[in-house]
């Protein structure tokens, strides 16, 4: 498979793109720069190729890849700079990131959404004798889902939280791929989208989705909708919504705790939920032959000390972990540096430290989620919160516990979802102040909420190419 880009680079957010993974006899079909949009998804089967090609960004070291999930556990806590160190992810770490060094989240999330509206704007009123509507509706969905995900993702990182002002700037939301230069939504305008886009996909589908016999977790299905709408729904404070969507997914039957055995990732070569009791609803596979694969600089490499190994974990998180609990597994030190520790979950795929599956919904943050709506007064039947809770610590080796709080509830995803972009959106979206004990740096070990520093700034070159454009406060 091929990955190819065509864009007419323009001021402003958006470049005008195309992407297209194609098999070559397709490309053969017209000289590469003469593909457009109009002749490219004018077929069933170039919808789909493009439709493939979107998935791709995720993957970059800007996002899944790397940056993303490794800046949220740095910035808050779970992870800090190692004995191993060549000076990357110092400023995220010390919060004092500025618009001219910060997280490129922006280009590649944005990237992504221009190869979905693609999709989406190109398939109003397309047909194609022998192709069932069906699976014109499901490469709908996919599109509409990655696009949710990118306007999520994007909002919790340079936003402040929906929890603090639905009235707050939050980032602009365009449906159309085109040269412009576009003002920011506010926070509660964008998560208008997500819903919106999320309830459309959840409405057409699939539930099984398959693209040429790949890693089925890797594509959209009607799981990974819900999962992710009571995620969304989760930091909305809907708590009712939350927990009937993690219900849901829970009593969907489709997904399976990992038990003990299966849990820790070196037992099936690094790449999760290949296993039958697989946990997995939405990850991001990693391979080299992807476009956007980040060659030495992927998340596993950062996070080994047989790799770069430049950010290790803290002891702030590993002292979380009862000796009991298999988690505590997923972390090791190295004989040459004895006073580090770094995590394991991303161990590298049969030996090749280079790739590597990235989790994106898994079915123990539903438990979760679901245990904190119940908490916050949702009601999902007969379930109790502390049902859920218990769910989780039996599954990593623990007894029962006999009562539990919020904050019990914070600690356990601290625990569950370390290394996987949780804890700083965690902490902003429950409003609740960093305070870091094991910290090497010079500045910033604490950061009270509320602080304009919950957002990072906007890329320089955005603001330089469009006059609309707004920086955060503070930066």
């Amino acid at each position: 498979m091929k990955l190819n880009n065509i864009r007419l680079i323009g001021p402003g957010l958006f470049t005008l793109l195309l992407l297209i993974t194609s098999c070559e006899d397709f490309l053969t079909q017209q000289p590469r720069l003469q593909q457009t949009n109009d002749i490219a998804l004018s077929t069933f089967r170039g919808l789909t190729e493009a439709t493939i090609g979107a998935y791709s960004p995720l993957y970059s070291t800007s996002w899944y890849g790397r940056d993303f999930v490794i800046t949220s556990d740095l910035k808050t806590g779970n992870a800090k700079i190692s004995p191993v160190t060549s000076g990357r992810f110092t400023i995220e770490y010390q919060w004092a990131n500025n618009s001219s060094n910060t997280v490129d989240l922006w280009t590649s999330a944005y990237d992504l959404i221009a190869r979905a509206n693609n999709v989406i704007n190109a398939l109003e009123g397309f047909s194609e004798t022998g192709v069932d509507q069906a699976d014109l509706d499901n490469l709908k969905g996919e599109c509409l889902f990655l696009r949710a995900l990118g306007y999520f993702d994007l909002v919790r990182f340079y936003s402040q939280p929906y929890s603090s002002g639905p009235e707050n700037p939050g980032v602009p939301v365009v449906l159309v791929t085109e040269i412009g230069k576009p003002a920011r939504k506010t926070v509660g305008e964008v998560y208008q989208q997500i819903v919106a886009d999320l309830t459309v996909a959840e409405g057409i589908l699939y539930l099984d989705n398959d693209h040429f016999g790949a890693d089925p977790k890797a594509w959209a299905t009607q799981g990974a909708v819900k999962a992710l709408l009571a995620r969304v729904y989760l930091y909305m404070e809907n708590w009712q919504k939350a927990a009937d969507y993690a219900s849901e997914v829970i009593g969907s039957d489709d997904y399976f705790l990992y038990d003990t055995l299966s849990y820790t990732t070196w037992d099936n070569g690094g790449v999760w939920g290949t296993d039958a009791g697989a946990e997995i609803i939405f990850e991001v596979y990693g391979a080299e032959g992807n476009s956007s694969h980040g060659n030495f600089d992927v998340i596993s490499y950062i996070l080994s000390p047989d790799g770069y190994g430049d950010v290790g974990a803290s002891l702030d998180l590993y002292n979380l972990f009862e000796s009991e609990d298999i988690r505590r597994q997923l972390f090791r030190s190295h004989p040459d540096y004895p006073e580090g520790i770094w995590s394991l979950k991303y161990p590298g795929k049969n030996g090749n430290l280079r790739e590597d599956n990235i989790p994106v919904l898994r079915l123990s943050e539903m438990y979760l989620i679901r245990a904190e709506a119940l908490l916050q007064g949702a009601t999902a039947g007969r379930v109790e919160p502390l049902e859920d809770y218990n769910a989780i610590r039996v599954a990593r080796g623990l007894e029962e516990a006999f009562t539990v709080t919020l904050n019990d509830i914070y600690d356990e995803r601290r625990r569950e979802l370390c290394f996987e972009g949780h804890q700083l959106f965690d902490l902003a979206r429950t409003k609740r102040s960093l305070t870091r004990n094991d910290y090497g740096g010079s500045a910033n070990k604490d950061v009270p909420f509320p602080d304009f520093k919950w957002a990072m700034p906007i890329i320089q070159a955005e603001i330089d190419a469009n006059e609309n454009m707004v920086q955060n406060e503070g930066y």
